[in-house]
């Protein structure tokens, strides 16, 4: 290998190892081959993975990530995205992708997801039409707040905020609370 190869290579890594975002090489099956300082200490946390797996079988976005991974496996997509919630309070997206240069290789980048605020979801409240009730219990359940809490804080019974989210996703065109949280913030 010539110097500037050797050059390139340890500018990679030095880039993959001080990066602030969560990086993480994965295999086909989403074993964790390689991570970054930031994703290791997100791992430390609790937030996401153990025992060198990604997602582990029990959590309950697992069977949505194998799905994506048998999509990239079988070249299919390139790419995908999908939203779990990695603790009590806690919602993360993971962006994966392959590349034709990295065989059997999956690229995975884990970012929790901040809080939306009202002038961040509005335009997109505008976009599906959803009313100032909608848009609220939207903002909530994005902070990672169930139902049951919502219709607390707000003063409103939880069959009140289920009908305000089964509009939500009908207005949005979405299969449920991750359909709904994942349009949102891929819009914000």
């Amino acid at each position: 290998m010539s110097d500037s190869a050797v050059r390139r290579v340890s500018e990679a890594d030095a880039w993959f190892e001080d990066d602030e975002c969560a990086r993480f090489i994965l295999d086909m099956k989403g074993h964790v081959l390689r991570a970054n300082a930031s994703a290791k200490a997100l791992a430390a946390s609790g937030m996401i993975g153990s025992g060198g797996v990604f997602i582990c079988s029990r959590h309950r976005s697992r069977g949505e990530l194998d799905r994506l991974l048998e999509r990239l496996a079988a070249r299919r997509q390139s790419k995908g995205r999908i939203l779990f919630r990695a603790g009590d309070d806690a919602w993360c997206t993971l962006d994966l992708m392959t590349s034709s240069r990295a065989p059997g290789r999956i690229f995975a980048v884990a970012r929790p997801v901040k809080c939306l605020d009202a002038e961040r979801v509005d335009s997109m409240a505008a976009v599906f039409g959803l009313t100032r009730a909608e848009k609220t219990i939207l903002i909530h359940l994005a902070d990672g707040e169930a139902p049951k809490d919502i219709g607390r804080v707000l003063d409103m019974s939880i069959h009140t905020v289920r009908s305000h989210l089964r509009s939500i996703c009908m207005r949005m065109g979405v299969k449920g609370i991750n359909g709904a949280l994942r349009l949102t913030l891929q819009m914000c």
